[in-house]
C-alpha cells in the first residue's frame, strides 16, 4: 500500500518564495502519491511517490552493491511549464564503509515536462558494516519559469542485512606445552554460516604453513568440493599434502580451496587433519620454540571475510636450551617417556 501525504508548501504570491522548510501536512490518504503544492492553490503541484513513509527501501548485504530507484517525481504544473529538479540526500547517518550516490546529488538537474514523471536512480556499495537500518533524508530542489521550491520528500531506508560468517574451531590437538621435535596432530573445522534469505555460492581459501602435512584421508567436507596443493605447485596433492616424510621431497606451505553452496539460513563445514612433518634435514618439526599458526585465517573470497587463525605454542628450554636441542626427547621441562631434565638441569636417561 502506498501512503499519501498531501503537503501544501505556501509561497508569497508575488515571488513564489517557500515559507518554511518542509511545508504543512494537510491530509493523509492511502494508495496515493505525495502532492506538494507550489502555488497558492492545490490545482498545481509536484508529486513524488512514497510507500509506507519511504521513497525507497533498499536492502543490501555486506561486501556487495546494488542499483535502486531512489525517487519518482511528477510535474503537475499548468501552462505546460517544464520543471528542473535535483535531489540533495543527507548521508550523515550512514557508517563510513557505505558509499551511496543518488542521481543529481552533484547538482546536475533533470527536466520533467508538464504532466510527465522521472525516476531518479541510485547506487550503494557496502563493505564491512554492522547490519542495521539507516535513514537518508532527501531534499528536492525544483525550479521552473516563474518560480522555484524546496521540498522535503520521504526519506530512503537502507537495510544492511547480516552476511555470511566464518569461524575456525579446534577439535583435537595441543595448543600449549608442545615439546620440540615430537610428532603432533590436530583436527580443526572451518564453519561457514549463511543467515541471509538466499543461497550463497562461496569459495573459501586457506593456507597451512610448511611445518605441517595435511592428511587428505582424514579430511572431509559436509558439502561442496575441495582441493589442496603445494604453494609452489598447482597440482593436486596425493594422500597427504605438505612437507613430506622423506627428507628430500620438502614442499612449501599448502594451499586449500573449498567451493560450496550454503543454503539460505544454513551452514556447511570442512574438517581438516594436519600433523607435524619431518623437515629436509630429517628432524621432526617443531625444531624451534615459539608460536606457530596451524593455518592462516580462512577467507570467504566473495566477501573478503577472514576467520580467526589457530595458534599453537612450542615450549622453549628455560635455562638449558643446549641440552634440549642436543638430546631429542629431553624436551624443555617435559617428561617424554625416555629422557628428562634433572633438578640440576642435566639431561639424564
Amino acid at each position: 500500500m502506498k501512503a499519501l501525504f498531501s503537503i501544501i508548501i505556501t509561497f508569497a504570491l508575488a515571488s513564489l518564495i517557500l515559507v518554511g522548510s518542509s511545508g504543512t501536512f494537510v491530509s493523509f490518504e492511502a494508495s496515493r502519491e505525495v502532492k506538494a503544492t507550489v502555488v497558492p492553490h492545490d490545482k498545481e503541484y509536484l508529486g513524488f511517490d512514497c510507500e509506507n513513509g519511504y521513497a525507497a527501501v533498499v536492502e543490501v548485504s555486506p561486501y556487495s552493491e546494488t542499483d535502486f530507484d531512489a525517487l519518482t517525481a511528477r510535474n503537475y504544473l499548468n501552462e505546460m511549464k517544464d520543471v528542473w529538479i535535483s535531489l540533495d540526500p543527507d548521508y550523515s547517518d550512514l557508517p563510513g564503509n557505505v558509499d551511496m550516490f543518488i542521481e543529481t546529488e552533484d547538482g546536475a538537474e533533470r527536466m520533467i515536462a508538464s504532466g510527465n514523471e522521472y525516476t531518479f536512480t541510485g547506487h550503494v556499495n557496502v563493505s564491512e558494516v554492522t547490519p542495521g537500518e539507516y535513514i537518508i533524508p532527501i531534499t528536492m530542489h525544483a525550479r521552473w519559469n516563474g518560480g522555484d521550491a524546496v521540498v522535503e520528500t520521504c526519506p530512503i531506508k537502507l537495510i544492511i542485512t547480516g552476511g555470511p560468517t566464518i569461524e575456525k574451531i579446534l577439535f583435537y590437538g595441543n595448543t600449549t606445552g608442545i615439546p620440540l621435535k615430537m610428532y603432533q596432530e590436530w583436527i580443526f573445522q572451518i564453519l561457514v554460516t549463511n543467515p541471509t534469505g538466499e543461497d550463497l555460492i562461496l569459495t573459501i581459501t586457506d593456507t597451512i604453513p610448511a611445518e605441517f602435512n595435511v592428511s587428505l584421508s582424514e579430511t572431509s567436507a559436509s558439502s561442496g568440493t575441495y582441493r589442496f596443493w603445494a604453494a609452489n605447485d598447482g597440482s593436486q596433492c596425493g594422500g597427504y599434502c605438505g612437507g613430506g616424510h622423506g627428507g628430500h621431497d620438502a614442499q612449501p606451505a599448502t594451499k586449500m580451496e573449498w567451493n560450496v553452496t550454503i543454503p539460505a539460513g544454513g551452514s556447511a563445514h570442512i574438517n581438516v587433519t594436519v600433523f607435524t612433518r619431518v623437515n629436509p634435514g630429517g628432524q621432526q618439526e617443531f625444531t624451534s620454540c615459539g608460536d606457530y599458526n596451524l593455518n592462516e585465517g580462512a577467507t570467504i573470497v566473495q566477501y573478503g571475510i577472514t576467520s580467526n587463525a589457530l595458534v599453537v605454542t612450542v615450549d622453549c628450554c628455560d635455562d638449558h636450551e643446549g641440552c634440549c636441542q642436543e638430546q631429542y626427547g629431553c624436551g624443555c621441562n617435559h617428561d617424554n617417556g625416555s629422557n628428562h631434565e634433572s633438578d640440576t638441569g642435566e639431561c639424564e636417561e
